[in-house]
């Protein structure tokens, strides 16, 4: 297994990501290792873990928030949201699991 870049180290990834970003998924495609700039590598990808869990989250909270005000404040229904294909979906979900 090649050895982890040091970060002294001076990479792409300091200086322009999207090049290293190809770069890096060249040297993969290639069987390169050697040549993977590895500990950037893992940190990006633990970054993108974290990152998709708080995307949901926010997004869960959102959707739930909107299921509640469609229940509960009915008044400022937009015919819009529920002309959605996701939304009318979501919305037979919501009120099978609130009946």
């Amino acid at each position: 297994m090649a050895q982890l870049e040091t970060a002294s180290s001076t990479t792409a990834y300091d200086k322009d990501y999207q090049l290293w970003l190809q770069e890096t998924v060249e040297k993969l495609r290639l069987g390169n290792y050697d040549a993977v700039d590895w500990e950037n590598l893992i940190d990006e990808i633990e970054s993108m873990g974290k990152r998709d869990r708080h995307r949901l989250k926010s997004n869960l909270i959102i959707l739930l928030m909107h299921l509640l005000k469609w229940d509960y404040q009915q008044e400022k229904r937009s015919g819009s949201w529920e002309s959605t294909n996701i939304a009318v979906e979501l919305l037979t979900i919501w009120r099978i699991h609130r009946a």
